[in-house]
């Protein structure tokens, strides 16, 4: 079975040892006020933008550490699933181990002691770059408050410690993504996409599709099985809530569809039209009034099923929403809403 893999990148010389200090600095200059009764709150401002992390003394440092940290970021309901996965089991190891010393055994096992020490520092520096990035923004918050006329300075440097939390944020996905795509992408799609009550052909090809993508190529593969899982948590959870009346089922599941959409908006491999279209499918099987039909069935605008007044032939980007149909006569009680 091919898995997919991603390692941090440790293009480092061989001479550097881990005990090498990597620190990173955060400061914003403050220009002084013309009225010398502001001059302590300006030093206050800028003692407060003077922030620098240095990894000699960063927390994280070992595999019981970075355990430790994925259980309380990830979860521990995909690494329960992992352990006692029959395709996953770890050598010299007791079944009757915890979750956390499970984990840390994988983790020992899968990167080296020197891997070990830079990923600890990465995890280290961006929790404490997003903790004292938001300390600080919070600060500008209620100095603004304390003074009306200090208003729009402030305003500003909040936008831009707003921006920076934001790439802190995004810093601490991409390491997460980096470890969890140690786990073969075949195996999470078992795990996470079939369902023992479900036999249906439609998901069985929906299976079989992410398997192909998983096994393909594309460096996107990944990152799209995984932003498609969270939007097929919200429509399993959907088809949970359904009941007799068909228009409310209708409106219950077009919005959870919607969250589908959105989850994978902006990231596309070759399966995606393929993978939506039997998404579809698999929200018809629900119906026996309406049939849902994917905004990216067809590449070019189809007035019959989208809402895109004005666009002519315009070559479709990406769907928003997903059409609906009445099953007898074919026509749209709900179009779809596109990008072109």
């Amino acid at each position: 079975m091919t898995k997919l893999t991603k390692s941090v990148n440790t293009n480092d010389d061989s001479s550097q040892n881990d005990n090498q200090s990597m620190s990173f600095s955060l400061t914003k200059k403050v220009e002084k006020s013309n009225n010398e009764n502001n001059n302590s709150e300006q030093n206050n401002i800028q003692n407060t933008n003077n922030l620098t992390v240095d990894a000699q003394n960063v927390k994280i440092s070992s595999a019981e550490d970075i355990a430790k940290w994925l259980l309380g970021f990830v979860g521990q309901d995909v690494f329960d699933q992992l352990k006692n996965n029959k395709y996953l089991q770890l050598p010299y190891t007791e079944e009757n181990i915890t979750i956390a010393q499970w984990l840390e055994k994988a983790i020992k096992t899968i990167f080296p002691q020197d891997s070990l020490h830079k990923i600890g520092a990465q995890i280290q520096r961006n929790e404490d770059r997003s903790s004292q990035v938001t300390q600080l923004a919070n600060t500008l918050q209620q100095e603004r408050g304390k003074n009306e006329e200090k208003y729009k300075q402030y305003d500003m440097k909040f936008k831009e410690l707003k921006s920076k939390i934001d790439e802190a944020e995004d810093d601490k996905h991409r390491i997460k993504n980096e470890l969890s795509a140690v786990i073969p992408l075949d195996i999470y799609i078992n795990e996470y996409f079939r369902d023992p009550e479900d036999t249906s052909t439609e998901l069985k090809k929906l299976i079989g599709l992410l398997h192909d993508a998983a096994n393909s190529k594309s460096a996107d593969a990944g990152k799209f099985i995984m932003k498609l899982s969270k939007g097929w948590t919200a429509l399993k959870y959907a088809f949970s809530l359904l009941a007799k009346d068909e228009k409310e089922n209708l409106e219950i599941v077009h919005k959870a569809s919607t969250k589908v959409l959105s989850a994978i908006s902006g990231c596309f491999i070759a399966e995606r039209r393929a993978i939506l279209d039997m998404i579809a499918k698999i929200c018809s099987l629900n119906f026996q009034t309406y049939d849902f039909i994917s905004p990216e069935e067809t590449l070019n605008v189809d007035p019959d099923i989208h809402n895109a007044n004005g666009v002519g032939s315009s070559r479709i980007v990406e769907g928003i929403t997903f059409a609906v149909v009445r099953r007898e006569t074919r026509k749209a009680v709900k179009y779809a809403d596109i990008k072109c």
